[in-house]
């Protein structure tokens, strides 16, 4: 009895696992077939990233507090893929099935300072950790499963009002001034590079 009843258990993981794989397609044309980002279509690296973060960037996309800025054209390009998901259970599943795929190895393509960067993370590690891993306490997602170029597009994005601008994106609010830190192009970049060295 117990060898069928785990017989049942693996078929229905499974077929869970297949249901779920099967979810994913949809983003895997932007995102890649095993979550490691595709520059060319603009898509960032989703694999290994905390369930919560995803499941609140889902909801932000589905309800237009992210991606309704006239000038983020990438989250724009987002917000109708995350509406396929149809209702809260949906989203939570998506973001767990992303969170399960293992983490992939990143090709670093920004050019700056990772020691002058390592100075300017100082402040970004009481909401991401000092080994940027992420701090859920603090709503801050990990930064070293992330792709440089997106890193960078994100922070220039806060610092210029295209994300964070939405008063319902209390984290995404909070983000902003962080960013409006940054002084410069060359302090992003030292910063995407510092989060590059670890």
């Amino acid at each position: 009895m117990k060898q069928v009843m785990l017989l049942v258990l693996t078929l229905f993981a499974m077929s869970t696992a297949t249901a779920d794989q099967a979810a994913y397609a949809v983003c895997a044309a932007c995102h890649g077939a095993n979550g490691e980002g595709n520059v060319a279509l603009s898509g960032p690296a989703l694999a290994g990233q905390e369930a919560w973060y995803v499941e609140r960037q889902l909801k932000n996309f589905k309800a237009g507090i992210r991606g309704s800025h006239k000038d983020d054209i990438f989250g724009m390009q987002m917000r109708p893929m995350a509406s396929v998901l149809t209702d809260d259970a949906a989203v939570t599943k998506m973001a767990n099935y992303i969170a399960s795929m293992p983490p992939v190895e990143l090709t670093a393509t920004v050019e700056g300072n990772a020691q002058a960067g390592k100075a300017l993370y100082a402040v970004c590690a009481a909401c991401h950790g000092t080994d940027a891993k992420g701090l859920k306490a603090m709503n801050g997602p990990s930064l070293v499963l992330q792709q440089d170029w997106y890193t960078v597009r994100q922070l220039k994005n806060f610092k210029s009002g295209i994300r964070g601008s939405d008063s319902k994106d209390l984290f995404g609010m909070q983000m902003k001034p962080m960013a409006s830190m940054l002084t410069s192009d060359q302090a992003i970049n030292d910063i995407a590079a510092y989060l590059n060295s670890l």
